[in-house]
């Protein structure tokens, strides 16, 4: 009988693989993400991601025979132009920007990922997304251990986005199932998050979701079982490429 956890896959990871630490080329990362969309996993592919800057290439890699994703995430910085082009990408479902980026409005399907970090007013950050209609950003690695957020903070986001009614996504490298610690400091885990999602949505108290989500080792293999009703809180967690968590959750036995 599948574990719940398989029940909350559905379309969980989205291919960050233009990104660090995979930074694929265009051709590659989309025959990568066609290979998966295609295969016995397919169920778990959520969009291709794509910074604002890359996507002329990926309409000539696609115009040259590569595979067109069809579902598309663009990703913008500060300084981020021609937004009124990229809503016309074929596939987009969502972006992902800064709080301060100005955006003409968007059609009605495509929706809004707006960062927040710890050096934000958190609090008042999630206010002014919950106002605005749009989602929740956070970032959940980086390239050196001074960038991973601690589980407190992403306690206090998973708290603050359920009593505001808000959805999030985990960006970063966040590609195994538990979380690991390590000569370059703490990993998050993406069934840690899961289950932390699932405890925020029953009634769980900060010091408790922390607590889920620093789980390790032995302590970490029962969450498979508590993550039912996440998704409702979790929309995605963005991986070095969809490949990563599949071959991680097939080696455990949990796909």
């Amino acid at each position: 009988m599948p574990s719940p956890l398989y029940a909350v896959l559905e379309r969980l990871f989205d291919d960050g693989s233009l990104f660090p630490p995979a930074s694929r080329t265009m051709a590659e990362a989309l025959h990568a993400y066609a290979d998966v969309a295609s295969g016995p996993h397919r169920r778990v592919a959520g969009p291709f991601l794509c910074p604002t800057t890359r996507l002329p290439e990926l309409a000539a890699c696609v115009a040259g025979g590569v595979p067109a994703p069809e579902a598309i995430g663009v990703v913008g910085y500060n300084g981020s132009s021609g937004w009124r082009q990229v809503f016309t990408t074929p596939g987009l479902v969502h972006v992902e920007t800064p709080a301060g980026a100005q955006l003409p409005l968007s059609p009605g399907r495509v929706r809004r990922y707006v960062d927040v970090g710890p050096q934000d007013d958190l609090a008042s950050a999630l206010d002014a997304i919950a106002e605005a209609g749009h989602r929740v950003k956070v970032r959940a690695s980086g390239p050196s251990r001074y960038a991973v957020p601690t589980s407190e903070w992403l306690a206090a986001v998973l708290v603050g986005c359920h009593e505001r009614k808000l959805v999030l996504k985990a960006a970063g490298d966040i590609h195994r199932p538990f979380r690991e610690s390590g000569d370059t400091g703490p990993r998050h885990g993406f069934v840690n998050l899961l289950a932390a999602a699932a405890a925020t949505r029953s009634g769980a108290s900060p010091p408790a979701v922390a607590e889920v989500l620093s789980a390790e080792g032995a302590d970490a293999a029962p969450l498979v079982d508590r993550v039912g009703g996440s998704r409702e809180l979790v929309a995605s967690v963005t991986t070095p490429s969809v490949d990563d968590p599949v071959r991680e959750l097939t080696a455990r036995g949990l796909l």
